[in-house]
Formats: C-alpha cells, structure tokens, sequence
C-alpha cells in the first residue's frame, strides 16, 4: 500500500491528516505552528468570549496534539529536529488546552469576601466579582496576590464559602490589580446551570 501524495502543497507523500487534509511532515509541522501561534495570539488577546469559538479552539488543539503524536511514535525516520518540533508541538499546544475556558463567563457585580492566610495571620478584603463562570471568577482586588496563591471567598449574600487558586493577575487602570481565581471542588457557586 502506498501512501497518497499530500493535498495541501508538498512535494513528498502524505503522512498526517490534519483538518481534513493530508500533509507531508514538513508541511504538517509548519501548519502546526502556525495555528498554535494563531491560537496563542488570541489568548494574549483575551478572545475567549465566545463558547463556540473556544470549543472549535479546544478540538483543533487536541486534534495538533493527537496526530503529533501519533506521527512520533509511529514514523521511524524521523530526524532528531522533527523528533523535537513535533514533542514542542505537543507540549506547546498542552499548554494552549490548559488555558482554555472550560466554561463561558458572565459579567456580574457580586459582593464578595476575599481571605488570603499566611502562616501569621489572615488578610481580608471586601469587594465586588466583576465576572463569574462556572468554574471560577475575576474580581479586582487591593491585596498583593500571586499566581498560584490559595485563597477563600465568602458570599456576603448568600454566606457560601469556596476556596481557589489565583490562575492570573494583571494590573489595570494605574493601581487596581485585577485577579483571575479557578475554584476547588465547585462547579456551580453562582448558581450559573
């Protein structure tokens, strides 16, 4: 059986099929690269509003990360640069799966309590969520907070507690500190389903 010639402008044989078309190796490493820089720039452009288009994002990512895999494990003469750009593919495009939004964001304004323990003592802020999602929220916040940081928040309306961790801070507006916090073991604190 011999392998077809690649569709999408390679001159050798077809190796992986990606997006419903075939490819040469060459090709494929390249149209790799080139999505997973396409995908990148949208992350840096915070493009994650819409749940169709994140869900499309998460199905190409996976379908990079699967025949690059297959292509590494199963080609044989690999040179060791393909071997590396296609293991940089899979782990590049990991990394893209992980920022994905797992579920949409809704704009809200929440009173909340955010507490931040340290081994001495324990700092509490009042404040507002400005947007919440099923698996988590972002809130403005006067604390100095981490990525990676545990913190526990409090509903004042409801009197619910969850705990989480800060997965992205950035400062807005001169001094506000924005913060991006994914909970624990809660998929409906807002009562979003």
């Amino acid at each position: 059986m011999r392998p077809s010639r690649a569709t999408s402008g390679c001159s050798g044989p077809s190796v992986v099929i990606l997006a419903k078309q075939d490819h040469g190796l060459e090709h494929f490493i390249q149209a790799c690269y080139q999505r997973l820089e396409e995908c990148a720039q949208k992350f840096k452009e915070r493009d994650q509003a819409d749940e169709l288009a994140c869900d499309t994002r998460r199905r190409s990512l996976q379908e990079i990360v699967d025949q690059a895999t297959t292509a590494s494990l199963t080609r044989g003469d690999l040179s060791n640069l393909e071997r590396i750009q296609l293991l940089d593919i899979v782990r590049w495009a990991g990394d893209l799966v992980g920022q994905i939004r797992r579920s949409p964001r809704k704009l809200v304004s929440i009173p909340v309590r955010l507490y931040l323990e340290s081994p001495s003592q324990t700092h509490t802020e009042e404040t507002s969520v400005v947007e919440v999602s099923q698996h988590g929220t972002a809130l403005t916040s006067s604390f100095l907070i981490n990525v990676g940081e545990l913190v526990k928040m409090e509903r004042m309306d409801t009197g619910e507690r969850v705990e989480g961790i800060v997965r992205w801070r950035e400062r807005r507006d001169g001094s506000i500190m924005h913060v991006g916090i994914e909970f624990y073991s809660c998929n409906n604190f807002w009562r979003l389903l």
